[in-house]
């Protein structure tokens, strides 16, 4: 039987995360500390945004449920990051919300579906839960091209640390899926 605690539960703390990540994200955008700033450029990336719906997407047990809490909780995140930005005029903001918010509701259901299929035991979950790492891998090493020179140490030290981790999380969750399947072949 399923908790009337987890359709409540899974919403509310998806909706917090992305309250959380928008706050942080936007108030790291001014810290002048070193690891204040290395932060935010990790944060301020796509996969940090795409891992919040995809985690929320995971949490669920439907795949209706999944899409919706997805959405929601990168809308959530959008309107928290805009509602602390000082720095625009009311225009501005509202437009830049109104149209992120927009790819909040395109994508995140996606990314949320695409989280809920990662459930999948195995090798048929394997692709959709090493999405969010190689997406990491791949916008990382792409900044670390293109961007390095602009953020300078900060910037190289955080992305290299986040390219590195993400491959590590890559090659674990691909040993642990093989593991599996290799021990469902044993006992079957």
């Amino acid at each position: 039987m399923i908790s009337s605690r987890s359709f409540i539960l899974a919403p509310m703390a998806a909706l917090a995360a992305g309250a959380a990540l928008g706050v942080l994200t936007r108030i790291l955008e001014t810290n002048a500390s070193a690891a204040g700033r290395a932060t935010y450029l990790v944060l301020n990336e796509a996969w940090p945004w795409s891992a919040l719906a995809f985690f929320a997407g995971l949490a669920c047990a439907s795949r209706v449920a999944s899409a919706t809490v997805a959405a929601v909780s990168l809308a959530a995140a959008v309107a928290a990051y805009y509602v602390v930005h000082s720095d625009s005029t009311w225009g501005g903001v509202l437009s830049a919300t109104l149209a992120w918010g927009a790819v909040a509701l395109v994508v995140g259901p996606v990314l949320g579906l695409m989280g809920n299929l990662a459930r999948n035991p195995g090798l048929r979950g394997l692709p959709f839960r090493l999405m969010i790492p190689l997406l990491a891998v791949v916008e990382t090493s792409a900044r670390l091209r293109a961007e390095v020179s602009l953020q300078g140490p900060a910037g190289e030290t955080a992305w290299t640390i986040t390219r590195l981790a993400a491959v590590a999380v890559c090659l674990v969750l691909a040993a642990h899926a093989v593991l599996i399947n290799r021990r469902h072949r044993s006992e079957g």
